[in-house]
């Protein structure tokens, strides 16, 4: 037992480290406070005690092996140190662990390196290196013990003892404690088991998913026919219905050229034309006023790749975060196909790195026929320095404008994201922003600098689209991927809740002498609606997966869906004045009125039993439905080339 408990308390030693100088740090004192302190050493004993146990299992079974085990054992130990460094940097810095589907990111760690500096990540290097030489001292000065180790019944019932207290802390502890505070390691055992059950649960679940499409998801104002009932999402969209709320000017058989330009991290809190205190967009408020402006617009989820699958394809990113946005296969159909079958030439073009996420595969893989990023756009502008996220945002907007005039023979369909309003929001040096107060904090002035250089950066790209005669036969749609919290909530990650300042984004359309009626519309709307919104406006139709509804058309009140696969697990809705919040990991809910509490600072879900119960159960639907469409691949029908509109009577149109 003395070799035992002297493996066990060596190599558990980075994880009492992390857990007393950093998982509990800040945390209020309270009687859970010291349950989870007992959970959690007894779940950093227990990764160690499966170390221990599978050593003596291997050596038992295969002792041919004896002779590589020590390094095979020495670099698992080290990984699992890896992870545990990476996850107490991220919680030290962001309040957020490091869940499994970061993973996904591994490849694109290049990309965060300005970050990484502007958190100041070095610092922690020295005892980084200390954590991950512990493994090799620990099992050098213990190998000779655990080579002669057994099993013994007295240190096996001991490591059944720690895992059975480490579980129940996880299940009994509040659940937002034991996120915070949690063994980084047994969190994920625990996520896998929970996966396996929900995957065993899935496949007894009876419901019927075309039912609780055409119930809950039913897109407005469409006429179109559903082919399979297999894929409940896969329709064919003959047309639009209704009275229009507002008008755009496209003659018979004229293709203008369109572009959907997304704003990095640009929220609407920050959009003067929005009511914002501190407003930075000067450009984006002017164009405003001749465009159409949709004022409670929300991104879907949050990330950019996850804007990507809702505003292109008409479908929420996976539920799950396992980051089925960035995987090149994920079968969708949407905006990009459309164009390409309504004779537009389809183009992605990015200024930031086109590998980060796999986009590169992704979007040649989806419809797109020309796909540039940063190392491309980098070749016109070479005195230009970049940061690791890509080139200043005005370097795209003068790519993109000249890419469009070398192509204006043929109509075009541009796809621009930028980069420059990402963290660490490092702003060109040749470029001034505005002052401002000097109570507001570094993070936020930062921020707001960026903000506004983007929004300059949009003005440039339409006085070039002018300068070059391109202007009045280019459609624009001017959008925010996602919010981005600056201290609201007492949070600055994105990725955590479903706040205003995490979804609730700015969408004009403007076009150049197009617009006759300048128009603000209130009516709420999301990235999903794009889909349609875009086939209604240039007379499309075909195949699509959109569950959302036109914009250009007039609706009954409805549930606008968003979520957050990240950290809490929240799932929400916009219905009228009413925000819904659902927090999965807590079992939460939260209800407000944003008419008359802007600020989501009161919670009337109590007041307001019956309506929180209503919605609830629609999240929940939500949910389930996206949850189970993705892990049963039945968003697009393999066949789906082969079909076509003659294959189903148009009788069928709902």
């Amino acid at each position: 037992m003395v070799t035992v408990w002297t493996f066990l308390l060596l190599i558990t030693l980075p994880a009492f480290c992390v857990r007393f100088g950093i998982l509990h740090r800040h945390l209020a004192v309270r009687p859970s406070l010291f349950i989870s302190y007992l959970t959690g050493v007894c779940q950093d004993l227990f990764i160690a005690f499966e170390q221990l146990f599978l050593l003596v299992l291997i050596q038992t079974i295969f002792p041919f092996t004896k002779s590589y085990l020590f390094w095979i054992f020495v670099l698992g130990s080290t990984l699992i140190q890896v992870h545990l460094i990476v996850d107490a940097i991220l919680h030290r810095r962001t309040a957020i662990r490091m869940e499994v589907s970061f993973f996904s990111l591994l490849n694109d760690a290049r990309c965060f390196w300005d970050s990484a500096k502007e958190k100041k990540i070095l610092r922690f290097l020295p005892i980084a290196l200390v954590f991950l030489g512990l493994p090799i001292f620990t099992y050098w000065n213990c190998w000779e013990g655990l080579q002669e180790l057994r099993f013994h019944n007295d240190w096996l019932w001991m490591g059944v003892f720690l895992g059975i207290i480490g579980t129940l802390g996880h299940f009994v502890l509040p659940k937002k404690l034991s996120y915070a505070t949690d063994q980084i390691v047994f969190q994920h055992t625990l996520w896998y088991i929970r996966k396996l059950f929900r995957f065993i649960k899935r496949k007894n679940d009876r419901t019927d998913m075309g039912y609780l499409v055409r119930a809950r998801f039913q897109s407005q104002n469409e006429k179109k026919s559903t082919p399979s009932s297999e894929y409940p999402l896969f329709k064919y969209t003959q047309g639009f219905t209704g009275e229009k709320s507002f008008n755009i000017q496209i003659k018979e058989d004229e293709t203008p050229h369109v572009i959907f330009l997304f704003m990095e991290s640009f929220r609407a809190r920050n959009v003067g034309v929005l009511g914002a205190e501190r407003g930075v967009t000067p450009h984006f408020d002017r164009l405003s006023k001749e465009g159409v402006l949709f004022t409670d617009f929300y991104a879907n989820s949050v990330r950019t790749s996850r804007s990507v699958v809702s505003s292109l394809f008409g479908i929420p990113s996976d539920v799950d975060a396992s980051e089925m946005a960035a995987k090149a296969k994920a079968p969708f159909i949407g905006i990009p196909q459309l164009m390409q079958e309504g004779g537009y030439q389809t183009s992605y073009l990015h200024n930031g790195p086109i590998e980060f996420e796999n986009q590169d595969a992704f979007f040649n893989l989806h419809g797109y026929d020309v796909v540039h990023g940063k190392d491309r756009i980098a070749k016109d502008f070479p005195r230009i320095q970049s940061s690791s996220w890509g080139l200043p945002d005005e370097c795209l907007m003068h790519y993109a404008a000249n890419f469009l005039e070398k192509k204006k023979k043929s109509p075009q369909f541009l796809t621009l994201f930028t980069i420059s309003n990402h963290h660490p929001w490092n702003l060109p040096t040749h470029y001034q922003p505005p002052a401002f107060p000097p109570e507001i904090s570094r993070i936020y002035r930062k921020y707001l600098n960026t903000f506004h250089y983007s929004d300059a950066c949009l003005g440039l790209l339409v006085e070039l689209l002018r300068e070059k005669n391109l202007l009045q036969n280019t459609l624009l749609f001017i959008m925010g991927d996602h919010g981005y919290p600056m201290g609201e909530h007492n949070n600055f990650v994105e990725q955590r809740y479903l706040y205003e300042e995490n979804i609730r984004v700015p969408l004009m359309i403007y076009g150049d002498g197009r617009i006759l009626e300048p128009k603000r519309i209130t009516t709420p709307g999301s990235q999903l609606d794009l889909v349609p919104t875009l086939m209604d406006i240039l007379g499309l139709h075909g195949f699509n997966l959109s569950i959302g509804s036109s914009l250009m058309r007039k609706m009954e009140e409805r549930q606008i869906f968003f979520h957050n696969p990240y950290v809490f697990k929240n799932f929400g809705c916009r219905e009228g004045k009413h925000k819904f919040i659902y927090t999965h990991i807590s079992q939460e809910v939260e209800l407000y009125d944003l008419e008359k509490d802007p600020d989501e600072k009161h919670n009337i879900a109590p007041e307001n039993p019956q309506l929180s119960q209503e919605l609830l159960h629609s999240v929940k639907d939500y949910e389930r439905l996206f949850h189970n469409l993705y892990a049963d691949k039945r968003i697009v029908p393999e066949e789906e080339e082969a079909i076509s509109p003659s294959t189903f009577s148009l009788a069928e149109l709902d």
